[in-house]
Formats: structure tokens, sequence, C-alpha cells
């Protein structure tokens, strides 16, 4: 098996490189790398077409030795990496990372090697919080590369989607949280959290206001949860109810007073997510 890191995109929402980010001290490739070498040492860094400004990851690759594999075109999304790596090689499968899963262990990678079939196309997790496969810690088969090509060929870049359509393997993994990224500086904020404290689980009612009560076909609910404040809060409550707004266009509120999203939350707190309101 080779594996291939994903730190080609542009991370326009967290502003900086993830791949560099530090929680607890360690790099985010630290940390991926750090899980993967007891696997295998064939490890790949997926990089930005040429023609976009790669800097970041030249440092990234020189410091840590990486073999780099160049998507084949201009923004793919996340299934370019997938790509480039059959295109390297299509004979091998291919884990495909994320460089930001702070949470994922050890034990759950080694647990999808375990189970990997080569008769399947795909080896997967299923998250926890929304019950849907997760495409970005994932084994791909060889048979998985003329679908790619086909779906990339048609520009269908959802990296899920993608995964749904396959023979699948499907997991869980051993913490709710194994799948918490960080794409916006709010999420950061909500890892860094969790690192320094804990997961520590409680009892929080939420209340949801106009387009959101819609979707989420209730006013409220009582929630037990092991989110450290309320973007990770929020996070949980988005991937369940399938909203269709995102943290930006949302305003939380805790216990009745408007709040910043890093707030920690505690045992027994009423937490309100408003969309906007017609009118202001």
């Amino acid at each position: 098996m080779k594996a291939i890191i994903l730190t080609g995109g542009k991370s326009s929402r967290m502003g900086t490189d993830k791949a560099s980010l530090k929680i607890g001290g360690v790099t985010q490739l630290d940390r991926i790398l750090s899980l993967i070498r007891p696997l295998t040492q064939k490890i790949y860094l997926s990089i930005a077409h040429p023609s976009l400004n790669q800097s970041g990851c030249d440092i990234q690759r020189s410091a840590h030795d990486l073999h780099p594999l160049a998507d084949l075109e201009p923004s793919p999304g996340p299934l370019g990496g997938l790509q480039a790596a059959f295109n390297d090689d299509p004979r091998s499968p291919w884990l495909l990372i994320a460089c930001d899963l702070p949470r994922l262990g050890q034990s759950d990678l080694k647990e999808l090697m375990d189970h990997h079939d080569s008769q399947k196309d795909v080896t997967c997790f299923l998250n926890p919080l929304d019950n849907q496969p997760e495409p970005l810690c994932a084994i791909y088969s060889p048979s998985a590369s003329a679908k790619l090509d086909k779906v990339i060929a048609a520009n269908q870049r959802c990296a899920r989607r993608f995964l749904t359509s396959l023979d699948r393997i499907e997991l869980t993994p051993s913490d709710p949280q194994a799948f918490l990224n960080m794409n916006r500086p709010e999420q950061l904020a909500e890892l860094e959290h969790l690192d320094q404290y804990g997961a520590v689980e409680k009892t929080i009612r939420v209340e949801y206001f106009a387009k959101l009560s819609q979707e989420a076909g209730t006013e409220s609910e009582d929630l037990r949860t092991s989110a450290a404040t309320l973007a990770g809060l929020w996070d949980e409550v988005r991937l369940k109810h399938h909203f269709t707004l995102d943290l930006p266009h949302v305003k939380p509120a805790l216990n009745n007073e408007f709040a910043s999203w890093d707030t920690p939350l505690a045992n027994e707190q009423t937490i309100a997510f408003m969309p906007p309101f017609a009118g202001g």
C-alpha cells in the first residue's frame, strides 16, 4: 500500500496552510506522518498543480523528504490527489488522507488496513456525526481508478458522491470525533480546546430559529455532546440535520446572549442558532 497526504488545497477559509498549523506543539503534517509511517514508508504528498502557488507545500516536502505528486489540472478538488496517485501507480492500493484530522488515532488507520479487501473499490469509515462515508481517510483499490477518471472527465468533483458510488467496506472509528477537521479558524479553536482539556460529555439544550427549525424539523432538542465550543456544537448539529447554511451565515447565542464561536460549552446550557432574518 502507498499513502498520499492531501496538502494541495487553497486553505482559503482557514487563511493559512493547514498542514503547518500546530495543536499541542505538533504540526498537522507531522502528526499524520507519525500515524502513517508504522504502516507504510511509501508516502507521497499531494500538492497543487504547477500553475498555482505551492511554496508552502514545497517547504513541507523539503522538511520531510516526501515524494511530491502534483494535481494533473488546476483546482480539481480533493479527488485530484487521488487521480495523481493512480496516475503515478495504477496497480497499487492508495491510502488517501487529509492533512488536518487531529483526532484520528493510530488504531483507526491500522483497522482500515486490516479490513481492506482488494476485491472492493474502497475501505472507508462512517463519520459518527452524520453516519455518512468519509472519502478523505480511505484506502482505494486499483478498481476505483477507472471510475475516478470517468467522474473527473464529467466534471463531477464531489469526493463523497464519488465514494458512495463505489463498492465499499464501511467501518466505525473508535472516537466519535475522529473526523473533526480544520477548515476555519473557529474549528481550529474547537480542536485546540479538545486537545488541552479533553472531550467532556455534557447535556445541552439547542434551539433553532426560522430556516434552521424548518430543516431540523424541530424548534429545540436536548443533546448529549462532547463538543468543546459553540463552533464544535454547530458542526455537530449541522451534519446531523444536513443544514444548508454554513457557519458564517449563522449567529449563536448562549443563554439568550449573543456569543462568539470560540465560547466554551458547559453542562446544561441553552444554545440558540439563528440564521439571517428578513429585513435585517
